[in-house]
């Protein structure tokens, strides 16, 4: 991992798709709207342009392994679609657990302020920013 450069954390739904992005210091994650899932085509366009737009330097996407740590169906579509980004973006991505995000992102969600919700704007962002969050940690 560089030292320097945003990072986009991506919460990939069958829904929505959260997203949520690192200062160029790393230090700080901060959430965008989320973009309700239209597929595959219309998701690689938009990621696009916010990776253009950001200057991201990195990708993070969520990898939903089961509880006991195996992988199946689902991190096999993320393994997919993160070959798909790596070839499309031509940037660094890496895949990082995603377990418990989303409901930790839905306890969380019910405890905040309105005004604190309206940070996050979402849940799904919400659960991008804990997973960029958790990659700076241990990353």
């Amino acid at each position: 991992m560089a030292s320097t450069g945003r990072i986009l954390a991506i919460d990939y739904g069958e829904k929505n798709i959260g997203l949520a992005y690192s200062d160029e210091l790393r230090l700080t994650v901060q959430p965008l709207p989320s973009m309700p899932n239209l597929g595959r085509s219309n998701f690689l366009e938009r990621l696009q342009a916010t990776v253009r737009a950001m200057t991201i330097q990195e990708l993070v996407l969520g990898i939903p392994l089961n509880m006991d740590g195996t992988s199946g169906d689902p991190v096999l579509r993320m393994e997919r679609l993160m070959g798909v980004l790596r070839s499309t973006l031509k940037i660094p991505i890496k895949g990082v657990d995603e377990r418990l995000s989303t409901v930790e992102a839905l306890e969380r969600w019910r405890d905040m302020s309105p005004k604190q919700q309206k940070r996050y704007r979402t849940v799904d962002s919400l659960a991008a920013a804990f997973i960029l969050e958790r990659y700076l940690k241990e990353y």
